[in-house]
């Protein structure tokens, strides 16, 4: 198998693991094309503007590449998901099985649900909440799809944080809060412990797994750093001995009334009030490849956040 693809494509380039995946194709000696709705006008790179809501769009984006990058982004919203994820992951499907092409898939955890024991790739789909549901939807149209000749492979991540990554949690309420000059903030319960995953090792597993993975159809977990309970987290941001914030469930209910995201992550909450654990020693052992320290990881995407300049926080 060649070293790197050829001709890859990352369908969602501007989002923060389309980032994180071009960078490390790039540093394989590839030449990937960014596919986004809009220009990606941050990329020095090849760029596309598509809607990747429209086939023909997407068929278009895939022609001439022997493996796409699926690393879309949709607004939290379960009714967003639910209506936009079928049509997009189906327009990627078809436009792969046309053009013969390999479709490496990016997930998260969702389609888990509740899970007391570690998470590793032989956990059962049993999702729990609406946004679960159309993630483990997804996979089961990716195994329909293989019927059909489709050639895929699935990269999972535990929550992700990381230089620019503006979705994540963790960025959001703790990091930028920090170099806002406020409390680190924690949801729900900051004793348990919760697997993160940084964005830089999930571009360079994805890119590894365009390259090395036969898409057989099979889920790696990708390298995850041992899980650290969110006042860990937070102190590795802020300080040793830093003050930490925790937003329980009332003050997510009451916001819940009036802010959006805030309803949305409640149903999700059973990931910060019991242990979160992400297993991703098959990769590594596999691949031979180490996630980044947590350390590490924190520094650099409080580095990344202080260069941007103080934001306003949550």
């Amino acid at each position: 198998m060649s070293s790197h693809p050829s001709s890859p494509v990352v369908l969602g380039g501007t989002g923060v693991v389309g980032r994180e995946t071009l960078r490390a194709l790039r540093e394989r000696g590839a030449d990937p094309l960014s596919v986004a709705r809009r220009p990606d006008t941050a990329s020095d790179g090849r760029t596309l503007a598509a809607d990747l809501l429209a086939a023909a769009d997407v068929d278009r984006a895939l022609r001439g590449a022997d493996t796409a990058f699926f690393t879309v982004g949709l607004p939290y919203s379960s009714r967003v998901w639910a209506e936009q994820w079928p049509v997009i992951l189906g327009n990627a499907i078809d436009a792969a099985l046309r053009h013969d092409v390999h479709l490496v898939y990016f997930d998260n955890v969702y389609a888990y649900g509740r899970s007391p024991q570690p998470m590793t790739e032989r956990t059962p789909i049993a999702p729990v909440s609406r946004k679960g549901r159309v993630r483990a939807a997804a996979l089961r149209t990716l195994a329909d799809a293989a019927a059909r000749g489709l050639r895929f492979t699935v990269g999972r991540s535990a929550d992700f944080y990381g230089p620019g990554a503006a979705t994540s949690v963790f960025n959001t309420f703790a990091v930028d809060r920090i170099v806002a000059g406020k409390k680190g903030t924690w949801l729900f319960d900051a004793d348990q412990p919760h697997s993160m995953t940084f964005t830089p090792d999930i571009g360079d597993a994805l890119a590894l797994l365009g390259a090395e993975s036969d898409g057989s159809g099979q889920t790696w977990h990708l390298p995850t750093a041992p899980p650290l309970t969110g006042s860990e987290y937070v102190r590795l941001a802020a300080g040793p001995t830093a003050p930490v914030s925790v937003l329980g469930a009332a003050a997510m209910r009451l916001g819940a009334l009036f802010n959006g995201p805030a309803r949305e992550t409640l149903e999700m909450a059973y990931q910060y009030t019991s242990p979160y654990v992400f297993d991703s020693s098959a990769f590594e052992s596999t691949f031979g490849v180490r996630a980044t320290p947590a350390a590490d990881a924190v520094a650099a995407t409080v580095a990344a956040s202080t260069a941007r300049g103080p934001g306003t926080g949550m």
